[in-house]
């Protein structure tokens, strides 16, 4: 029979080990590493969330309220990639540092995928990879959204039911959306759905809603008008009787303003497009295309 203060022994020596194992700090880490998701702008890490609920974590590399053709990745930032499971890029050149990042990160087991794979892209004809701005037209969210959901099953087969409901719910609400944009954009005469804006973000609003793109001030990644092309949007402007013109969060509004007050026109400077704001009526996708939409269509009327 063995003594009873061996056995006491092997218990509490039993019990120390369980509770040494219990208390590993490495396998919450790795839990939670796989639970990471990082996108490039707040839009898309929006879209995310709606999909991927209170099961995982997004992180938008771009922050709220600034120029993402400006963005230069941090190495805090490359160490958010490092950690995550996949990187939902937009794709068309809007993350010109994506390889770059990926590269650095070094991780072996994320997965890159591009929500703008599948879809139509304007502006190839002027040249470069086309225009990244697909998530203004709400029938191309809807697509990211889709790709999303399938994406996170694949990653995480075990909540494939969960992100399928939620994209099933939050779909439903991008489609009442693009019911309410074409319903409002409806309201102006045709002769006023006439846009000029800063950045050349908005050519899949203006194809998809019945609007007039006329001409950015600025193309992505290039300078400021010449003097020529200035005074010819200035002579377009008063032939076209455009009523306003736009600005956009994130980008220095001082060339719009300008081009408005020489034209007599209005100056709406409340636009979102790259970025999300921090108010409610812009703090998520669609409260962003509501209050922009809001905006166009008061300037225009």
């Amino acid at each position: 029979m063995v003594p009873k203060r061996y056995c006491l022994l092997l218990v509490l020596a039993l019990s120390s080990l369980i509770l040494l194992n219990g208390c590993s700090p490495q396998a919450p880490a790795a839990t939670v590493q796989s639970r990471t998701v990082v996108t490039s702008i707040s839009p898309l890490a929006d879209l995310i969330r709606q999909v991927g609920g209170d099961k995982i974590k997004v992180i938008n590399l771009v922050p709220a309220g600034s120029d993402p053709h400006e963005f230069e990745p941090k190495p805090a930032d490359v160490r958010e990639v490092a950690a995550a499971s996949l990187f939902f890029a937009n794709g068309v050149g809007e993350e010109v540092y994506l390889n770059k990042i990926i590269s650095n990160a070094a991780n072996p087991n994320l997965r890159t995928v591009v929500l703008a794979d599948g879809l139509t892209i304007l502006g190839k004809d002027q040249g470069g990879e086309g225009n990244p701005h697909l998530w203004l037209d709400v029938e191309n969210a809807k697509h990211y959204v889709e790709t999303i959901r399938d994406q996170l099953a694949q990653t995480y087969p075990e909540d494939k039911q969960y992100f399928t409901q939620n994209a099933a719910a939050y779909l439903a609400e991008l489609t009442n959306l693009d019911q309410w944009i074409r319903t409002q954009i409806s309201s102006l005469p045709p002769e006023s759905r006439k846009m000029v804006v800063l950045h050349d973000a908005w050519v899949y609003y203006a194809k998809q809603y019945g609007l007039v793109f006329v001409q950015p001030l600025l193309h992505t990644g290039e300078a400021e008008p010449s003097a020529k092309d200035y005074a010819d949007l200035i002579k377009l402007i008063r032939e076209q009787n455009i009523h306003a013109v736009f600005s956009e969060a994130g980008f220095n509004p001082k060339l719009a303003q300008q081009l408005a007050a020489e034209t007599g026109v209005k100056f709406i400077d409340s636009l979102h497009d790259d970025t999300l704001g921090d108010t409610p009526d812009s703090n998520s996708y669609i409260a962003m295309m509501k209050s922009n939409t809001t905006a166009i269509v008061s300037a225009l009327k």
